[in-house]
């Protein structure tokens, strides 16, 4: 069905935003987490939160070149805000983190410092001639928040749990910009993405136009090193000669085209309508002609417009940025309703006053949340909980939560509901009935391309806490999408309600095959799983189904698992909601420091994960069956 993509080659292949990386063994999952050299010298990408995208080290080593004392590093944020946060993050957890490590040195006061970098085209009018930097001539402001390399694990954890950092777009743009510059410098010609390329035509020089006068540096002088090289933007679009009389029937320029057909399929000046059309398409609220151009959900909540609709950077980034507008307008403890995704568990847990986490999800854990709401809601000692969060369906486990059961708890006790609605997407599940907010990673099957991050928050404006977390959200929020990838997520969900159907039905043909075989021991799929509320919620239309994902364990445990995973023809590696279908051995990528923790809640060590593509249904079908066959009876 599919070649082997190479153990750390980007997936998909030649992809150069690729959000997943290859990982096509069992052996080689847990070699990554345990850092050996032999899988992560070799990974190329990776899923943004957890491997640094290269566009982005090259960045930072060029900024600490310039700004960080000898043993230090950075972490790059696109605003103050982010910054501050994560320097709070890190003093804050490092006495939490290491309080029984004598030998650990604290961060000393001001030693963890943030450094405001601008990047601005010298020359503006050559800037506009490149495909990249059209409508970039503004300044882009990058936070470099610095550090002791000691303190890179807590820098990296705030990085992975709120999905704040910078893109590798954004990136790829200042190390573009910065080369622009360094050649107007040398007076040379200007950088070419489509010409022969080579470092022999840059000179020493900072490639940086000005600094902020607001920059905190440390007393050594700045380095003038060379800009690191990073791929041109284009560097994968490698494409046959085009006939130039084709390209002026089509008003595009011989040597934009393979930017403007084969990456951006719109100027990047648009990228302000890209996003006004995604919040539209979330809000399901189009103009008259996107209606033309296909089917589109209805939301069913009275009054929701698409200024109900917040864009974020990444999935994570919304249920961070939801989390801190409701702490904004109460600082109290949440409740996680369900084993969630894990960096959800780790946001309750890490940011604010902590979180009641009743992990199984079904049974007596509703019982249990109605305890708790009501102790707090009469104990003079405690505060009333601030919020409910779940996922319907969740994951690993396609659990789906009672939600009108939660939602009238909810509102018995005063809590906000925040359901993370990225498993089952809205083009199947009517979440945003129940919920105060609706949270999804936009990455996945919404973008299915994996080659862009972003997310999405929707408030719900008949529910009660619609205008505190309004205030909230227009206190605080910040739109850091950066535009390339707006654009990128724009293009690659305009097909979204035809392609969900699509899968729907691939993985629902490929559950039944794995429910069938008695080598399987539990298969997690919304249609087997606490089907009773995933029907309540799931969406009353013909092209309504269970969604692409499902998770298998087998009668032989770990053995079995690992001659399944390393036999199934498929890519594998992080993420899901791929066009194409991509396993992973869940739970050893997502707690293997934590595996016996993990499994008191159902998710086995030996958990095979599988996102669903839009392969033909009997290739698809051959392929489970080969992987199937190859465990031993």
């Amino acid at each position: 069905m599919h070649s082997e993509v190479p153990l750390g080659e980007c997936v998909p292949p030649s992809t150069r935003y690729a959000v997943s990386v290859s990982l096509p063994k069992w052996e080689d999952n847990v070699d990554y987490e345990k850092g050996e050299s032999r899988v992560v010298d070799r990974m190329v990408s990776g899923y943004p939160r957890f491997f640094i995208a290269k566009p982005i080290q090259a960045l930072v080593t060029a900024l600490k070149d310039r700004f960080a004392l000898p043993n230090e590093t950075a972490m790059l944020f696109p605003s103050i805000a982010c910054a501050k946060r994560c320097v709070a993050f890190i003093y804050d957890q490092a006495p939490k983190q290491h309080s029984g490590d004598a030998d650990y040195v604290l961060p000393r006061p001001r030693q963890v410092r943030i450094v405001q970098h601008v990047v601005e085209p010298i020359n503006k009018k050559a800037a506009a001639k490149d495909a990249v930097s059209n409508a970039l001539r503004e300044p882009v402001s990058i936070y470099c928040v610095l550090f002791p390399e000691y303190l890179f694990p807590l820098a990296k954890q705030y990085w992975q749990h709120t999905g704040d950092g910078i893109t590798a777009r954004l990136a790829d743009h200042c190390l573009h910009i910065a080369r622009i510059n360094e050649e107007v410098e040398q007076d040379v010609k200007p950088y070419s993405p489509f010409g022969s390329g080579g470092s022999s035509r840059r000179k020493q020089g900072s490639g940086y136009h000005r600094a902020s006068p607001n920059v905190l540096t440390p007393s050594s002088s700045v380095a003038s090193t060379p800009i690191p090289e990073a791929f041109p933007p284009g560097a994968y679009a490698t494409q046959s000669p085009v006939d130039e009389g084709v390209l002026s029937e089509i008003g595009l320029e011989a040597d934009a085209y393979v930017e403007e057909r084969f990456g951006r399929n719109l100027n990047l000046k648009y990228a302000t309508e890209m996003k006004a059309a995604l919040r539209r398409r979330i809000a399901g609220a189009l103009s008259d002609e996107e209606q033309k151009q296909g089917a589109q959900v209805e939301r069913g909540v009275a009054g929701l417009s698409p200024d109900d609709v917040y864009l974020v950077s990444t999935g994570m980034g919304a249920v961070f940025q939801t989390h801190q507008a409701l702490l904004a307008i109460n600082r109290r403890k949440s409740v996680c309703f369900g084993f969630p995704y894990t960096d959800t568990l780790k946001i309750l847990k890490k940011f604010g006053p902590g979180v009641y986490f009743l992990g199984q999800g079904e049974g007596g854990d509703y019982e249990e949340l109605e305890r708790i709401l009501e102790r707090h809601s009469q104990d003079a000692d405690e505060e009333p909980i601030l919020a409910i969060f779940t996922e319907c369906p969740s994951n690993p486990l396609l659990k789906t939560a009672d939600l009108p059961r939660l939602r009238e708890l909810a509102d018995r006790y005063g809590a906000a509901l925040v359901v993370d609605e990225t498993i089952g997407s809205f083009a199947n599940v009517d979440v945003l009935t129940w919920a105060d907010v609706v949270v999804s990673s936009l990455t996945k099957v919404f973008s299915g391309d994996s080659n862009v991050m972003g997310g999405s928050i929707v408030l719900n404006p008949t529910r009660s806490h619609y205008s505190s977390l309004r205030a909230a959200f227009g206190a605080q929020f910040e739109d850091l999408l950066w535009c390339e990838d707006a654009v990128f997520l724009e293009r690659n969900s305009r097909d979204f309600m035809s392609r969900v159907p699509r899968i729907n039905a691939n993985a629902l043909v490929v559950a039944e095959l794995l429910a069938a075989s008695p080598k399987v021991l539990r298969i997690n799929y919304p249609k087997f799983t606490t089907a009773a509320n995933y029907e309540r919620i799931k969406r009353p239309t013909a092209d309504a189904g269970y969604g692409g994902l499902l998770s298998v364990d087998f009668v032989g445990g770990e053995d079995a698992s690992r001659e399944f995973y390393d036999n199934l023809a498929c890519c594998k590696g992080p993420s899901l909601g791929t066009n194409f279908t991509l396993a992973s051995p869940y739970t050893i990528l997502a707690h293997y420091a934590e595996l016996d923790w993990a499994a008191q809640f159902g998710v086995s060590p030996s958990l095979v994960r599988i996102s669903i593509g839009l392969e033909p249904r009997d290739e698809l079908l051959a392929m489970i069956q080969t992987a199937l066959d190859a465990i031993p009876a």
